[in-house]
C-alpha cells in the first residue's frame, strides 16, 4: 500500500500488484489476489473511517492503468486535492472507466475476466458532481459545487458494498 503525492482527493491509497499488468490481464486465476486486495483496502478504508466518520470510500481499477502494474484504488469521494486539475483526473474516478473492485471481482468469478471501459471518451465527458450528477463548467466550479454538496450518492453506487462508510453515514 502507497500514498501517492498526487493524491486526487483527501485520502488516496493505490494497492500495487507488480505481477500482473492491469485489468486486462486477471482471469480467474487471479480471484485470490483480487479479493486480498479488496480486502486490504477495505481495511485500510475502515481504520480511517474510524477517525473521521463523516469519510466515504471507494475501492476500483481504471479500465485503462495510468501505471504497468494493476493497481487498487482507495479513494474517498471528497475529492478535496490541489492535484485534481483536469477533467481527465475527474472523470477517471466519476465514470464507467472506473471499476469497482467488487464489480471486478464479481465478473472475473462469473466471466472469467473483467469487462473493460477503456473508451478515451470517457475522459473528456462533462463533468458532473459524483452525488446529484449536476453539471458544472469546469475543475474549480466543481470542487466548489461537491464542498457543500450533501444529495446522496447514486444509487448504483449504494448497492452491493461499492462505498464504504461509517454506519448510518452516506
Amino acid at each position: 500500500m502507497m500514498f501517492t503525492q498526487r493524491h486526487k482527493s483527501m485520502f488516496w491509497w493505490l494497492l500495487e500488484l507488480k505481477v500482473l499488468r492491469g485489468l486486462a490481464n486477471v482471469g480467474e486465476e487471479h480471484l485470490p489476489i483480487l479479493r486480498t486486495m479488496h480486502d486490504v483496502g477495505s481495511k485500510w478504508a475502515q481504520t480511517f473511517l474510524k477517525e473521521n466518520e463523516s469519510l466515504v470510500f471507494r475501492l476500483g481499477y481504471h479500465s485503462a492503468p495510468s501505471m504497468r502494474q494493476l493497481h487498487l484504488h482507495v479513494i474517498s469521494q471528497d475529492f478535496d486535492s490541489k492535484h485534481l486539475k483536469n477533467k481527465k483526473h475527474w472523470n477517471s474516478f466519476n465514470s464507467s472507466f472506473f471499476r469497482d473492485s467488487v464489480d471486478v471481482i464479481e465478473e472475473v468469478r462469473e466471466e472469467g475476466k473483467p469487462s473493460l471501459n477503456d473508451d478515451e471518451k470517457f475522459m473528456s465527458m462533462e463533468l458532473r458532481c459524483n452525488r446529484c450528477r449536476s453539471a458544472h463548467p469546469n475543475i474549480p466550479r466543481l470542487k466548489s459545487h461537491i464542498a457543500i454538496c450533501k444529495s446522496p450518492f447514486p444509487e448504483n453506487l449504494l448497492q452491493k458494498g461499492r462505498l464504504l462508510h461509517a454506519p448510518t453515514k452516506v
